[in-house]
C-alpha cells in the first residue's frame, strides 16, 4: 500500500515517520496509509540505506539519514516515534521544538520525573502516547457498560498480557533502555486498570522476576489499590506462552473481554457479559463489536485532533500519572512493600 491507495480528504495531515523500527512498518505506517485523513511524506532512520529502502516499499516521497533533517522538514506537521524506550521522551521534546505534533510510543518516559517535562510544550502542540487500544471500540463499550449501573458496583478487575520474546538482542531485554516486561506489557494493563476505574491508584504493591543474565522483569506481578475496596491485580511477562484477558467482577456480572490487546486478524472483538448469579448456572451471552483496525482508529483520531475536529481525551497529564503509577509499581518491587502513588 502506498500513500495512493486511498481516498484523502481535502487536507490530510502529513507525517513524518522517526525510525524505520519493526512496529512503525509493520502497524503504524501501513494504518496511517489506509486513513483518509493521513498522509505520510517523510521517513528517517540513522542510515540513509534503509530509509529510502523503508520509503521505496511504502510509496513514501522523503527519506532522511537523520532525524533532525526531518524534524527541520517545514512540510511535515506531526510525527510518529517508535524509538527505544529510553530515547522517547528528547525526541518528543524536540520534535515539539521544531513545532510538530507528536504520537509517541509507549512509554512516553522512563519515570515521572521525565514525563514532567511535558508541561513545557505549548498547548497548541498536541502529545500523547500511543495506547492503540484504546481507540478500539471494544474498551470504549466495556467502560460504557461499567458506567452504566446495571452491574452494580465495580469489585475487582484482573489482567493478563504475555508473550514469549525469544530474541536475545532486542532491546527489551536491556534495562538502559527501559527493557524489561513491566515497560513493555504492563504500561498497557497499568493504563487499562486507570481507564475502566476512570481514577489513579492510591497504593500499589509489585513483585518482579528478574532475568539473571540481564536484570530486566521477565514475569511482573501486581496489585493496584484504588480504595473503596476496588483493586486490580496483573500479571505481564515477556517469557511465557502468549495469553491476553481483561476480567471485571461487578456485583452483579462478570465482564470478559477475552482479547482486549491484540483482536485475531479478520476476527470481530467480543465482550462477554454473564448477570447469573450463581457458579453452577453461568452462561456468558457474547456482545460481538465490528472490525476495526486499531492502530488506524488511533492514527485517525490523534490526525482529526490536530485539524481541531476532536478533543483528545488524554494527553501530557494523563501520561504524567501513567508514569507515577509505573514508578511506584518499580519502588514497591525494590522495598517488598505497598508503595503510595504520588499525587
Amino acid at each position: 500500500m502506498s500513500n495512493q491507495g486511498v481516498k484523502k480528504v481535502n487536507n490530510p495531515v502529513r507525517w513524518g515517520i522517526i525510525s524505520t523500527a519493526n512496529i512503525a512498518c509493520a502497524k503504524l505506517i501501513p494504518a496511517m496509509l489506509a486513513s483518509e485523513y493521513c498522509e505520510v511524506k517523510a521517513i528517517a532512520s540513522r542510515s540513509a540505506d534503509k530509509a529510502r529502502e523503508k520509503a521505496e516499499q511504502f510509496g513514501i516521497e522523503k527519506a532522511y539519514g537523520s532525524y533532525e533533517e526531518l524534524l527541520n522538514d517545514p512540510d511535515i506537521e506531526a510525527v510518529y516515534v517508535p524509538l527505544p524506550n529510553d530515547q522517547h521522551i528528547d525526541m518528543v521534546m524536540a520534535a515539539a521544538a521544531h513545532g510538530k505534533h507528536v504520537l509517541c510510543e509507549k512509554p512516553i518516559a522512563l519515570n515521572a520525573t521525565e514525563a514532567l517535562r511535558l508541561r513545557d510544550i505549548p498547548d497548541n502542540i498536541l502529545v500523547a502516547e500511543a495506547f492503540m487500544v484504546r481507540h478500539h471500540p471494544q474498551f470504549d463499550i466495556l467502560r460504557q457498560q461499567l458506567r452504566s449501573g446495571e452491574h452494580g458496583k465495580l469489585q475487582t478487575v484482573q489482567i493478563l498480557l504475555s508473550f514469549m520474546l525469544d530474541n536475545p538482542g532486542d532491546f527489551r531485554f536491556d534495562v538502559k533502555k527501559g527493557g524489561g516486561a513491566l515497560f513493555d506489557l504492563g504500561c498497557y494493563t497499568v493504563m487499562t486498570a486507570r481507564y475502566l476505574l476512570g481514577r489513579e491508584p492510591e497504593r500499589v504493591f509489585c513483585s518482579m522476576a528478574r532475568s539473571a543474565g540481564n536484570g530486566t522483569d521477565e514475569t511482573t506481578h501486581a496489585i493496584l489499590d484504588f480504595g473503596q475496596g476496588q483493586q486490580v491485580t496483573l500479571t505481564v511477562g515477556l517469557k511465557m506462552a502468549a495469553s491476553q484477558r481483561v476480567q471485571v467482577v461487578c456485583e452483579k456480572s462478570l465482564l470478559d473481554l477475552s482479547a482486549p490487546y491484540v483482536p485475531g486478524k479478520g476476527s470481530p472483538a467480543t465482550l462477554w457479559i454473564d448477570s447469573h448469579a450463581g457458579l453452577d448456572d453461568a452462561a456468558p451471552q457474547p456482545r460481538v463489536l465490528p472490525v476495526v483496525e486499531q492502530y488506524q482508529c488511533e492514527a485517525t483520531n490523534f490526525s482529526r485532533a490536530v485539524r481541531g475536529e476532536m478533543v483528545p481525551e488524554f494527553g501530557v497529564e494523563d501520561a504524567i500519572s501513567q508514569m507515577r503509577v509505573m514508578d511506584a509499581l518499580f519502588a514497591s518491587d525494590m522495598s517488598g512493600k505497598w508503595q503510595e502513588v504520588a499525587k
